[in-house]
């Protein structure tokens, strides 16, 4: 992350239409994405898509760049394993600035987001397997300084959420995630610096996994590399299941499923299985003091508790099934 301010990228359709002419002789249908921090849209030439990615001026080329290496690298160690492709523009470049904003271009993946597709114990391994693939193939890839987008996030960092346990108000949400934080705290925090490190895709969530769409048991694919970050290996898969058990209620046969298809492509250590559940509920006490600070940053957005339920469902259920002792 660099040191300049946030500003969000606000091209028009017309404009963006003009950047892909002229750096890449694309010409296509302009459909803008969802983005929240940086500018994307679709661009559909009737027989290709492309994404465009127009970054918030807070993100450093070096940043964006891992990225594209990352994706780069996966191609050799992991062609099996499939996720987008820079696009290079007419003179060579992987990106380049337009008004102060750093512009890419990126193929677009095909597939079904896990989100939208019923789970089975078979759909949690797959992931499992898919993940375990990726970290296998990161063993190899070169230790670069690497933080991710936003240290609050960064599951190494989850004692920093601390500032904002206050602004929890669900009461018995607030005082488990008290007790967790002690636990973790005396527990679990001094292992971290003996585990191993790579650089993680940080994000492997359900809204990022791509099915196969010839088979729907299939995760054939992974997007949005925005929060990688040099950190424990073993933090991607407390972070995907986490995210991909919100919602379920038979954990054990799920998580299971999970570790089993990791660990089938990447052995785990006894310390990293040790801890894997502690990791995992961190990261829903990081959604639930984040989305607890938004819903007071932004008051009319009923919707930002709404959806922290599932994540204090799923903790208030790891600590009454034992996964967690606190």
């Amino acid at each position: 992350m660099s040191n300049k301010e946030h500003v969000v990228p606000n091209f028009d359709e017309v404009e963006m239409a003009k950047i892909v002419k002229e750096n890449y002789g694309i010409e296509g249908k302009i459909s803008m994405l969802v983005a929240f921090e940086d500018q994307n849209a679709m661009i559909d030439t009737g027989t290709q898509r492309f994404v465009l990615k127009i970054a918030n001026q807070i993100w450093d080329a070096q940043y964006l760049q891992a990225q594209i290496d990352v994706m780069a690298h996966l191609k050799e160690a992991a062609p099996a394993l499939e996720c987008p492709s820079i696009v290079k523009t007419l003179k060579g470049e992987d990106l380049f600035h337009v008004n102060g904003f750093i512009v890419r271009l990126l193929t677009f993946l095909e597939g079904e987001m896990l989100t939208k597709m019923p789970r089975s114990p078979e759909l949690y391994q797959d992931a499992g397997r898919f993940l375990g693939q990726f970290t296998k193939a990161m063993e190899t890839f070169p230790s670069r300084d690497v933080e991710g987008s936003d240290p609050f996030w960064k599951l190494d960092n989850v004692t920093a959420c601390k500032k904002y346990l206050s602004e929890v108000i669900d009461e018995d949400a607030r005082d488990r995630i008290e007790r967790l934080y002690a636990v973790y705290e005396r527990d679990i925090l001094p292992r971290l610096s003996s585990l191993r490190k790579a650089v993680i895709h940080g994000d492997a969530n359900e809204q990022n996994f791509l099915l196969d769409p010839k088979d729907p048991t299939t995760i054939r694919g992974l997007i949005d590399f925005g929060e990688l970050q040099y950190t424990c290996l073993i933090n991607d898969l407390a972070i995907s299941m986490a995210y991909g058990l919100l919602g379920e209620d038979d954990i054990d046969t799920a998580s299971k499923s999970f570790i089993k298809g990791y660990t089938q492509e990447f052995p785990l250590m006894d310390e990293e299985l040790e801890i894997i559940y502690y990791l995992m509920a961190m990261r829903l006490v990081t959604n639930i003091t984040m989305t607890s600070h938004s819903a007071k940053v932004y008051p009319d957005n009923e919707y930002i508790l709404i959806a922290q339920k599932p994540a204090r469902e799923l903790l208030k259920k790891m600590e009454e099934e034992k996964y967690i002792i606190l």
